[in-house]
């Protein structure tokens, strides 16, 4: 995409985690926003529970969930105030009456704009018996861009992109820990996620674990891979052009303002 004053610098940390070593996933990410610095990002994405290495399985995970305001995630918040950069954080979060699979989004200056704990909890994994779902998908402005969040699993209900669209949402991110996330042209994950992407007008960022084979991509609004990383651990580097939501495509069809909502279930 072509670089100009409306661009935004995006980094989609493909990361290697360690399951359950939250001090080595900790000192990973910052070596990552350390190295990013001089190239000043708008925003950095980890994916999917990169505090934790998504220990869901491991039967204490209580002992690595944490609370919001943990001093993981301040010193997450002090990066982001430091580097300047909005940064979206992972974590197992520990609430009233469980643990959520919660994001945050982090501004400029280190504050919290935005908290999503992730809805569909897949039973094929143990997500059901080791998360709380969260019931809400909120989005936030981040300096002239709508973003909202979506975790993993919430990729394969059509409903949590809508309604993040619906929301006003541009950008989706996507954190995930999924050995579905290769970038290959016939498979179902890269054709249900362009279809996410076109049918809702919306950039979706999926940014994977290296532990699960990487792919990470950006899918843009008008349903193509506008970029994508291999297996190993890398640094996706990304100059997303808002702009390209408003360059449509020869046959390509405006879907959202036509919908009837009366009629559906």
């Amino acid at each position: 995409m072509a670089v100009d004053t409306n661009d935004r610098r995006i980094a989609a940390v493909q990361m290697a985690v360690r399951v359950g070593d939250l001090p080595w996933n900790l000192t990973r990410a910052k070596f990552h926003l350390t190295e990013l610095s001089a190239w000043l990002p708008d925003l950095v994405v980890f994916p999917e529970s990169v505090l934790d290495g998504y220990a869901c399985r491991e039967p204490d995970l209580a002992a690595h969930a944490r609370k919001i305001d943990s001093p993981e995630n301040e010193a997450i918040c002090g990066f982001a105030r430091d580097f300047k950069t909005w940064i979206l954080w992972t974590f197992p979060e520990t609430g009233g009456s469980g643990i959520y699979n919660t994001s945050i989004l982090i501004d400029r200056t280190g504050d919290i704009r935005l908290t999503y704990r992730k809805v569909h909890l897949c039973a094929e994994v143990g997500e059901g018996d080791a998360y709380i779902p969260g019931n809400d998908f909120p989005v936030v402005d981040m300096e002239g861009i709508t973003v909202g969040v979506m975790t993993c699993f919430d990729r394969h209900f059509p409903e949590a992109a809508r309604t993040l669209a619906l929301k006003g949402a541009e950008l989706i991110l996507h954190p995930t820990a999924t050995n579905w996330f290769t970038p290959d042209p016939a498979s179902v994950n890269t054709a249900m996620m362009r279809t996410r992407a076109y049918e809702n007008r919306s950039f979706i960022l999926s940014v994977n674990q290296v532990n699960y084979g990487g792919g990470s991509a950006l899918f843009g609004p008008w349903g193509k891979v506008l970029a994508a990383a291999g297996k190993d651990e890398e640094v996706l580097k990304i100059s997303l052009d808002p702009a390209l939501r408003d360059q449509r495509p020869e046959n390509t069809f405006e879907l959202i303002p036509v919908r009837h909502p009366e009629a559906y279930i």
